[in-house]
């Protein structure tokens, strides 16, 4: 199949703009394993929407490369696209473990990544984070989260407990198709009045910094102070 061609289904159209083009087309290349599985995703998963793309996969990777950190949480893997790149910087002596929900989602996603070597240092969980999270006995540094947006604030209370000063964390879809930008979907949408109020409570936060990047979706940069 060719990429082109699924490139074009797999990315929603507000990400694929003229400038989503040109910032892709200059930054590091998306991993041949990644467009293959892209490939997979849409083959084989329902609301492949839901996979991430080609500018916050190298973000994600170079933060990782950045930070350097000791134990990552990811929150929602879906087929684990994220994931490889929150795997492929992370230091020998890392951890990584990755959460989701669904289960036949997280078995497609195993039987994609088995045997793939930078994919053996993630430790995968089924079940509802929530609940998984106090059973891991972890104290994450780095956090991703790209899950059900109405368990956004409950994600943070729950995690920030566990960090050290100087962790972060990052939560994906926060402008939420820019409907955050529209007055009357604020009021009248009910995904959209969640996304909105979990912005609201960030930014006025006290014991943490945060910053609202435009990227893709929106990715709001959390750091805990």
């Amino acid at each position: 199949m060719q990429l082109i061609f699924d490139k074009g289904l797999r990315m929603h159209k507000d990400w694929q703009t003229e400038r989503i083009q040109y910032c892709e087309k200059h930054s590091s290349q998306e991993p041949e394993k990644l467009k293959e599985l892209s490939v997979y995703t849409w083959r084989k998963f329902l609301n492949p929407r839901q996979l991430s793309g080609h500018l916050q996969g190298r973000f994600l990777s170079d933060m990782v490369r950045i930070k350097r950190p000791k134990c990552i949480l990811e929150i929602g893997a879906f087929s684990g696209y994220s994931t490889y790149c929150l795997a492929e910087n992370l230091p020998p002596d890392s951890a990584i473990h990755s959460i989701e929900a669904d289960a036949e989602s997280l078995f497609k996603a195993q039987e994609f990544w088995k045997g793939d070597p930078i994919m053996s240092k993630v430790q995968w969980h089924q079940g509802e984070a929530l609940a998984v999270l106090p059973e891991l006995n972890i104290n994450p540094d780095f956090v991703f989260v790209d899950a059900d947006k109405r368990n956004y604030s409950a994600y943070l209370e729950a995690c920030l407990p566990l960090m050290p000063s100087g962790g972060l964390l990052l939560f994906d879809n926060t402008l939420w198709s820019d409907r955050v930008l529209i007055e009357e979907d604020k009021v009248n949408d009910k995904d959209t009045i969640i996304m909105h109020a979990f912005n609201e409570y960030l930014a006025q936060l006290s014991d943490v910094s945060c910053t609202l990047l435009p990227l893709r979706d929106g990715l709001s940069l959390v750091t805990k102070l």
